[in-house]
């Protein structure tokens, strides 16, 4: 358990299972470029596999990667193409059809500029309140040496400054299973949730000295030398969101009204903490709250064991892998130069992510 602890309001059940509105549900859609139609897998969701998605101006850009074809519609019309650039530019008064694999073989196709566009869905009337994870500035760093082994330890906090909560449902078949599926749910303007698809996150229990379970490598802990060069990678691999820190003033500010008064996701309630055998499992971050993970924690730091005296720059990067969608990705990680000298060490300067 945390050594790190406030004093939690739980929003939660007798059974300890957190309480929602239902989720929403999704309908069967397709579009139709021309003559031809396919199915839509989703609308603003993360571009997966043979998938063809519609993105709308709910955010400024698609945020997709180079291995698709794009094709923004205005006005029931082709009006732009791309194909192998991706993260395109959604209009205002449009919308962006965004293919992979089969999907974008269909598109390219058959979306010529000019080419008249249908849906058999409409632009959502409320729009994804989406969370952005990042990390706090770095500080109190320390180094502690044990057998031969010399640690430089410091505190992590990451925090939630979006629209949305950061929630995360883990679910596998059976208590045996190791085969998690990690899935984003979203909260709408409106109140209801949707839930994204797998994200290819995993998932294990303890590992860190602790009774519950972690979503594997949610942080990103490194150390760089001078020229920019990756020297030591984070010992900690295990991560448990719960709200357990106040983001500044945010709690109770008329200018924050969403930013629940009290922990609603917390350690007992989120990460099953004494289920080993749990086949459903909730981690969190509140908006306006943070998650604090203090250097006294097991393998909270980065093995420095044979590293030089010198000057160097920590960097702490939250969902480095881009697993879930956020209003901000630019914002994900804060560094931190050092000086280090024998058992000592010396900050110099520090960049807060948020």
């Amino acid at each position: 358990m945390k050594l790190l602890r406030w004093t939690l309001v739980l929003v939660v059940i007798a059974a300890g299972t957190l309480v929602h509105p239902p989720d929403a549900t999704a309908a069967t859609a397709s579009v139709t470029v021309g003559s031809q139609s396919h199915v839509l897998n989703g609308t603003d969701i993360r571009r997966l596999t043979d998938y063809l998605v519609e993105y709308t101006p709910v955010n400024a850009r698609t945020g997709t990667n180079q291995y698709g074809f794009e094709a923004a519609v205005v006005d029931g019309k082709v009006t732009r193409i791309e194909d192998g650039v991706g993260n395109m530019a959604i209009p205002s008064n449009g919308f962006v059809l965004s293919g992979h694999g089969e999907a974008r073989t269909w598109l390219r196709a058959n979306a010529k500029v000019g080419v008249t566009v249908s849906s058999g869905s409409t632009p959502p009337p409320t729009s994804a309140l989406l969370p952005d994870v990042g990390i706090r500035t770095l500080r109190q760093f320390t180094i502690s040496t044990s057998n031969g082994v010399k640690l430089l330890k410091f505190p992590a906090v990451t925090a939630n400054v979006g629209n949305g909560p950061m929630e995360i449902l883990g679910t596998r078949t059976s208590s045996t299973s190791v085969d998690w599926v990690g899935r984003q749910i979203v909260t709408n303007s409106d109140g209801s949730r949707t839930t994204l698809p797998d994200s290819g996150a995993t998932f294990y229990y303890a590992g860190d000295g602790h009774n519950h379970w972690h979503i594997r490598d949610f942080d990103l802990y490194q150390l760089f030398n001078a020229a920019g060069t990756v020297l030591k990678e984070g010992e900690k691999h295990g991560y448990c969101f719960e709200d357990n820190t106040t983001y500044r003033d945010w709690v109770g500010s008329p200018k924050h009204p969403n930013v629940p008064l009290s922990p609603v996701y917390t350690h007992e309630g989120s990460c099953g903490e004494g289920q080993p055998q749990a086949t459903r499992i909730t981690h969190g971050l509140s908006v306006g709250w943070a998650d604090t993970y203090p250097s006294t924690l097991p393998d909270q730091g980065i093995n420095i064991t044979g590293v030089p005296d010198g000057t160097y720059l920590v960097k702490v990067t939250a969902d480095w892998q881009n697993f879930w969608r956020e209003t901000n990705e630019g914002n994900n990680a804060a560094t931190a130069k050092i000086t280090i000298s024998g058992n000592s060490v010396t900050l110099v300067s520090a960049t807060d992510g948020l």
